[in-house]
């Protein structure tokens, strides 16, 4: 689709309303939008109504049985340049330039725009006297003309839609301007040499070549005559076999970044080297071997160094042993023990193990004992007793005490305080009370009891109370 104008397109219509236009036909002399613009062209169209109404805008043509002008754009019209709501009659329709789309020549010769957004300050017949901004380029001509200009200065595109300037010497313009490859040669002093891909040897001696290669000491190969290709190696088995030490005053080596140097023997770092053989022998005499970290003595050409005894360790003739005593005090069998520093211990008295049984001597805190199989709790000996307090004093807060069986006053005694009230206790006779001290039977109760229900018919119950009580109770 184009934007297509011409001369002497006109046409009729009687559609009403702001829609699209159906085409009646050619006014007398005139041509049709579709033979003039072209089918799915768009062009600059202006619209009369007998009765004054008028509208300029751009539309499409359409070739079709009834051909048809729509209306895209509205440029100008009679209902304030919005699109007309045509009544009836019949309205010229023809092709035209409208004035804001236009493009003059003014009074002073320039080229401008009817809206000031196109060309500007443009000569009617060339640019001789105009100038055009940078923006209205193509970004390569934009690109080259954001550039400052200086002497000896090349132009050169650096990436797409950028450029740049590099320095231009003397030497590179020389070659430049050359016409040819050849006149380049001869700019740089080039003979013919240059453009063969071999060069001949042979016997003239006259000229400057190598007639010949021959290969000397520590090296193999060799070539002569025309064509060949010498192949050089070096031999290091041509070398001559020396077997006094005066000749070894230099190695061969080759440096980590592959730089080949002469190293002198006074700089051989032996260390640097495997025992591959395992040597273990050397001739000659030690001078003078002084002892080290855990070493006593020194050595000049005879004696000997002894291993300095530390802590924790034993050293006798022919051996040395590990002496764990060193780091702990009290030692005794049975004892466990605790760190009383880095590298220190302590044989507890009061914490003992056999094997079997964990003997602790004093209070043993723990946040949960468990017993795996049949765990028991025992004192020492039958005189003590064992209480199991919900505190840290077992005469304040709630507890559970057993007395021993020849403990001096509640020998077999069992009894549960809650705070420091007991609040039941069960004798070495079984009977257990509640609120006393001294219950004389199985249940001896001080106080109310209380019950849902009784199991028996009762008459044991001492104290029972009026008869009314017991029919309650027994029913």
């Amino acid at each position: 689709m184009a934007l297509v104008v011409n001369d002497r397109v006109k046409e009729t219509s009687t559609t009403t309303g702001t829609g699209t236009l159906n085409l009646d036909g050619a006014s007398l002399g005139f041509e049709t939008f579709v033979a003039g613009i072209g089918n799915a062209n768009t062009t600059y169209y202006s619209i009369v109504n007998e009765n004054g109404e008028f509208e300029v805008g751009l539309g499409t043509v359409t070739d079709a049985a009834t051909d048809t002008l729509s209306r895209d754009t509205i440029l100008s019209s009679s209902n304030s340049d919005a699109a007309v709501n045509f009544s009836a009659g019949t309205k010229d329709v023809f092709c035209t330039l409208p004035a804001s789309k236009a493009v003059i020549l003014d009074s002073s010769g320039n080229i401008v725009a009817n809206n000031g957004s196109n060309l500007t300050n443009l000569n009617a017949s060339n640019l001789a006297t105009g100038t055009v901004a940078n923006a209205r380029l193509d970004a390569e001509l934009a690109a080259i003309g954001g550039l400052t200009s200086a002497a000896d200065k090349g132009i050169q595109f650096t990436g797409v839609g950028t450029a740049g300037t590099f320095d231009l010497t003397t030497a590179g313009k020389a070659l430049l301007d050359d016409a040819d490859a050849a006149a380049q040669r001869t700019t740089l002093g080039l003979g013919s040499i240059a453009t063969l891909n071999t060069v001949t040897l042979t016997t003239d001696t006259t000229g400057d070549y190598v007639a010949s290669i021959t290969a000397g000491e520590g090296i193999t190969g060799a070539a002569s005559g025309e064509g060949s290709t010498p192949t050089l190696a070096v031999d290091l088995d041509e070398l001559t076999t020396s077997t006094s030490d005066a000749d070894g005053d230099f190695f061969a080596v080759v440096d980590s970044v592959g730089a080949q140097k002469k190293l002198t023997k006074a700089n051989i770092n032996i260390s640097g080297f495997n025992n591959d053989s395992g040597f273990t022998t050397n001739t000659g005499t030690v001078t003078s071997v002084s002892g080290g970290n855990g070493l006593t003595g020194t050595v000049t050409t005879s004696g000997s160094l002894a291993v300095g005894a530390g802590t924790g360790i034993d050293v006798a003739a022919d051996s040395i042993s590990v002496d764990v005593s060193d780091f702990m005090s009290n030692g005794s069998n049975n004892r466990v023990l605790t760190a009383t520093g880095t590298d220190a211990m302590n044989a507890e008295a009061n914490l003992t193990f056999d094997g079997t049984t964990l003997d602790v001597t004093g209070i043993v805190t723990a946040d949960e004992l468990n017993f795996d199989g049949n765990g028991e709790i025992h004192s020492t000996n039958d005189t003590s007793s064992i209480a199991l307090a919900g505190g840290t004093n077992s005469n304040v807060g709630g507890n559970i005490t057993v007395y021993g069986s020849t403990h001096a006053s509640l020998a077999n005694v069992t009894r549960f305080r809650s705070s420091a009230t007991e609040s039941m206790r069960i004798t070495s006779a079984g009977d257990v009370g509640i609120g006393t001290t001294s219950p004389a039977s199985k249940l001896d109760v001080s106080g109310t009891l209380t019950a849902t229900t009784y199991s028996g018919g009762g008459a044991s119950i001492t104290n029972r109370g009026t008869a009314t009580v017991l029919a309650m109770v027994f029913g």
